[in-house]
């Protein structure tokens, strides 16, 4: 009866036992290759190419009203979000540290810093 069982095992069974003997594909048969995205400066140029209507809308014709939002103002020093302004110099800082920075500075240095944002009050 032991003999009887082993050999209906045997029968079920289907394939080698041993999976390092179990041949297996190399590739997977179902992968395919991904689409490749291209970059805003192919898109322009593809679109110069082609024409569209005046009513189609493309990257080159969208027109966006003005942000709501507030302006967002950077540090004069650092160039770190402002949270507070120098109410003797107008000039916009970080932290307290920047502050007593921006107390040390000499008069041309105030207007070189108020300067690179366009805001340099000109003596006459």
């Amino acid at each position: 009866m032991g003999g009887k069982s082993t050999e209906t095992v045997e029968q079920n069974t289907v394939g080698p036992l041993n999976l390092a003997l179990v041949k297996k594909p190399f590739k997977n048969t179902h992968y395919s290759v991904p689409k490749k995205s291209k970059n805003l400066k192919q898109i322009l140029t593809m679109e110069k190419a082609q024409e569209f209507a005046l009513h189609v809308p493309t990257y080159q014709n969208i027109e966006c009203p003005p942000s709501v939002m507030p302006q967002k103002k950077y540090c004069d020093v650092t160039g770190l979000d402002a949270s507070y302004t120098d109410p003797k110099t107008t000039l916009r800082y970080h932290n307290a540290e920047i502050y007593q920075f921006i107390r040390t500075l000499g008069v041309p240095n105030v207007q070189t810093y108020l300067g690179s944002r366009n805001a340099a009050v000109v003596l006459k």
